[in-house]
């Protein structure tokens, strides 16, 4: 189906060159204020930054959080002095008031100069997604929104000698012209930056992907992935107003149909059909629109710090900033949270009420760092350090609170192990109306099930998070090892046997890695792809089975492939000494196992 749009629409530098513009005009902005913008994505000496997290159409709770934060007041006007609010994208999609957001957006960005104070929004992968056409996230509202519009875009369309399809709801026309690049709204989102920086702290909707690495702040928001974006939103609009792409096309098939459809086209101007199909093509594969880029990665909220930490440091130096602040990943207890030391600060708290979050601000004052939540009046909080959750688990619970329930639950079920592994059996634990299973493993040979908690300790020691939570326990006058059983968790053998879909955030060359180097640190050569287990909605490695781990042989056995070891694992591994591991692990290995590690680690070192 062609859609006729003005012939604006084909002029493909005319977004960027309207961005350029409105990104200039808004740096001037506040020249004659204490901060300092060199450019619209980097300013400094801002006294007081409020940053929120997604929005998804959620207005009331929005309004609600801006109020508490004094960046409005009742009217819903600027009332933030010289204050910076920072959104990280997703305004759109699920909620029923994405329109009236944009809208309080668009109008306090106008109003903060006045009073010396700026709104900085970023594109959020929600943003992106209406951009280019992907609306599966839209809800009716949207397009009421746009209804009374829609005779005006009919009319354009017919102009042009087209006819939009009867079956699109009322709305859908004016809606898909004013998010086009010339468009009113697809104009102010263009203009959007991807990534800002103020008094050196880095602002991005995903986060920081290692292919940022070679990239600027100013390649990021001008030349690079954000001039992908307008290249491939321009394109798209311009290939469905000829009739080479239909507005319902999928975007994994939108290049290959417009190169059939080209192949048969007669027209005078193919010349420039050819540039906009080859421009499609390349942008397809920009990472602007896939999870290696920072509107859709999540590896800052989800991948292990052990090697997480040593992409976030490199990217961070190269684009000038102290640490980022993130939206896009809800954070497990809906407050916000930080990752890697401070590094990383997640202010995603689910503030639309389908998830079940609360609106909620991170402020930032001089050297300070505070939280507000809308719906405790009055409470100052401060952003709270992630605490340790391997694998999916009911109710919440820390690691810390795991560990408890394990020890003290009444078991209420003994079924036979899931695993090929002799001394184990699957239990089921309640405590209240809370109910976990853990596999009890008794192995024959003495001192074996030890090796599981002192696997669990080691891990808990150096920030690991690979190995599930495993306490001592005696059930039934039996001495065990009781370790968490992650549910919905295949094993890597299954995955490659069954073929298992797997969410892929974080890479698994990263995850085995790793793996491989707390083995060899362990002592542990038996790792074989049935004791590796795959979490379906996250996609992370945990390791269980450590029976034949902690040797006494101080060498890292030849057979095995040299483990990497990274900046931060290095770091990690240096600060272990005997008194550490002592403390960690005296109830349940030898002086001499002990000893063992310490020399492996010396040997890991050596090998870096």
């Amino acid at each position: 189906m062609r859609l006729g749009l003005s012939l604006s629409v084909l002029l493909a530098g005319l977004g960027a060159l309207l961005a350029a513009e409105r990104a200039a005009d808004a740096a001037d902005a506040v020249r004659e204020t204490g901060a300092r913008c060199d450019t619209a994505w980097s300013c400094d000496g801002v006294a007081r930054i409020v940053a929120v997290g997604d929005v998804h159409g959620a207005l009331a709770e929005y309004t609600s959080i801006l109020r508490a934060a004094g960046i409005i007041d009742a009217a819903g006007h600027w009332a933030g002095g010289e204050s910076f609010l920072v959104s990280t994208g997703d305004l759109i999609d699920r909620g029923p008031e994405s329109n009236a957001v944009i809208a309080l957006l668009r109008r306090l960005e106008a109003e903060a100069p006045a009073a010396g104070g700026r709104v900085l929004v970023t594109l959020g992968n929600h943003e992106e997604m209406n951009l280019i056409g992907d609306l599966r996230y839209l809800v009716a509202a949207d397009y009421a929104a746009f209804a009374a519009k829609e005779g005006e875009a009919k009319a354009d369309a017919a102009a042009a000698g087209t006819a939009p399809d009867s079956k699109l709801p009322p709305g859908w026309l004016a809606r898909h012209q004013a998010f086009s690049p010339t468009g009113d709204v697809g104009q102010w989102l263009l203009a959007r930056p991807l990534m800002v920086r103020v008094n050196g702290v880095l602002f991005t909707h995903g986060g920081l992907p290692p292919g940022l690495a070679t990239e600027s702040l100013a390649a990021l928001n001008t030349t690079s992935l954000h001039q992908d974006l307008v290249d491939y939103a321009t394109a798209w609009h311009a290939l469905i107003a000829v009739g080479l792409l239909d507005v319902d096309t999928p975007d994994d098939a939108r290049v290959a149909l417009a190169k059939t459809r080209l192949a048969t086209y007669g027209g005078a101007d193919r010349a420039r059909l050819e540039a906009l199909v080859a421009t499609l093509e390349r942008t397809d594969a920009s990472p602007v629109l896939s999870v290696a880029g920072p509107l859709w990665y999540r590896g800052n909220a989800m991948c292990n710090s052990a090697f997480e930490t040593d992409t976030v440091d490199t990217v961070l130096g190269r684009l000038g900033g102290k640490d980022v602040v993130i939206g896009h990943t809800i954070t497990v207890t809906k407050r916000i949270t930080t990752r890697m030391d401070g590094r990383v600060t997640m202010i995603d708290t689910g503030m639309l009420p389908d998830y079940q979050g609360q609106p909620s601000a991170l402020v930032i004052e001089g050297g300070t760092r505070s939280v507000i939540y809308a719906r405790v009046p009055g409470e100052r909080a401060v952003p709270e350090p992630e605490a340790r959750r391997v694998g999916d688990r009911p109710g919440g619970l820390t690691d810390d609170q795991l560990e408890q329930f394990l020890r003290e639950a009444e078991v209420v079920a003994n079924e036979a192990s899931p695993l090929e592994r002799a001394g184990t059996r699957l239990l089921t634990l309640r405590r209240g109306e809370l109910s976990v299973r853990a596999l009890f493993i008794t192995a024959p040979a003495p001192g074996r099930w030890q090796h599981e908690v002192a696997a669990y300790r080691l891990d808990r020691l150096l920030g690991i998070d690979m190995v599930p939570v495993t306490v001592d326990r005696t059930i039934a006058g039996k001495a065990g090892a009781l370790q968490f059983w992650i549910e919905n968790a295949p094993s890597a053998a299954d995955v490659e046997r069954e073929r298992v879909p797997l969410a892929r955030w974080c890479s698994l060359e990263s995850q085995y890695g790793l793996m491989r180097a707390f083995d060899a640190l362990a002592g542990n050569v038996h790792r074989r792809s049935q004791n590796v287990v795959l979490g379906r909605g996250d996609g992370l490695a945990r390791l269980v089975d450590f029976a034949a781990a902690f040797t006494t042989t101080r060498q890292l056995d030849a057979r095995v492939a040299r483990p990497p070891v990274g900046a931060e694992l290095e770091r990690r591994l240096r600060a272990l000494d005997a008194t550490k591991l002592a403390a960690a692990l005296s109830p349940w290995l030898s002086g001499a196992q002990q000893k063992s590690i310490l020399a492996r680690r010396n040997a890991l070192l050596a090998a870096r």
